[in-house]
């Protein structure tokens, strides 16, 4: 039986009314949008705090001694961090020719360990716009490590099950889907306000009987059955589900900047029960 008539038989046999047709899909395929506005994330974040025993009630991370600090030059050689001037070049700016503004530059980023000048190429870059002063002192900007991403209220993606009971037949696609969105948080780094962009890549499913998901994929409402499971026995199950954000931070207004490392935000588990049906003939 296919997969979108399977899905409508088990909800006429539950007793549930089926479902709306969901919209088509956009354009975009499966990439996920920001939604979320600041002032909802900052909410969601003190809501969490105060579920949360022993916990400051603020959705603001607090790190006063980074342990690296990053720079950046224009990307033309014999730029670096070290110099008291710099130059800008047609190579650098062909580096950004793609960027939404043509005249921006390419800027190679540099990392050094917190107090030195022992500047390290990151090996990635950014487009700034051509009108900064190349003969200015390059900017030096705290960096946001992975453990202050992971230290923030990030969003547990919630775990959507149709049908919407709790109940399911074996053999059948049981349809499990999230929803998370790109979300913008607050925090500071050695006084500087901060603004950390976290982006869900990827997501982690454990279906509770031995079977598991990882996809890029957040599913979506019946009939799309693209993150559906099939149960092949009957009994309780827990499903989980983990969601892995990428991150960027601006420090004071500035660049979007990557965060080297990912955080993992487990979701509260769902409660599925497997059950098998009996046919029977009945005049």
């Amino acid at each position: 039986m296919p997969g979108a008539l399977a899905a409508a038989a088990l909800f006429a046999m539950m007793g549930l009314p089926a479902l709306p047709a969901a919209d088509p899909p956009s354009p975009e395929g499966t990439q996920v949008t920001s939604r979320a506005t600041a002032n909802y994330a900052e909410l969601w974040a003190r809501q969490q705090e105060r579920e949360r025993p022993g916990h400051p009630r603020s959705p603001i991370a607090h790190t006063s001694k980074p342990r690296f600090v990053r720079t950046y030059v224009p990307a033309c050689d014999g730029n670096s961090p070290d110099r008291s001037e710099t130059v800008s070049c047609p190579a650098a700016l062909a580096m950004c020719s793609d960027s939404t503004t043509p005249t921006d530059l390419g800027y190679w980023i540099f990392s050094a360990p917190a107090g030195t000048t022992d500047w390290t190429a990151t090996g990635g870059y950014l487009c700034l716009g051509a009108e900064a002063d190349p003969d200015a002192p390059p900017p030096v900007v705290p960096v946001l490590t992975a453990e202050d991403f992971r230290r923030l209220p990030l969003p547990a993606a919630p775990i959507v099950m149709q049908p919407p009971n709790g109940r399911t037949l074996v053999n059948i696609p049981t349809n499990l889907y999230t929803a998370a969105d790109t979300v913008t948080l607050p925090t500071t780094l050695l006084g500087q306000p901060v603004r950390v962009r976290a982006t869900p890549q990827e997501f982690r499913w454990h279906y509770g009987d031995g079977n598991s998901l990882i996809t890029d994929d957040p599913g979506a409402p019946y009939p799309d059955l693209r993150t559906a499971h099939v149960y092949e026995r009957p009994g309780p199950q827990k499903v989980r589900l983990a969601t892995i954000y990428s991150g960027e931070y601006s420090v004071a207004g500035g660049p979007w900047l990557p965060v080297d490392g990912t955080a993992t935000v487990a979701s509260p588990a769902g409660a599925l029960d497997v059950i098998t049906a009996e046919n029977r003939l009945v005049s």
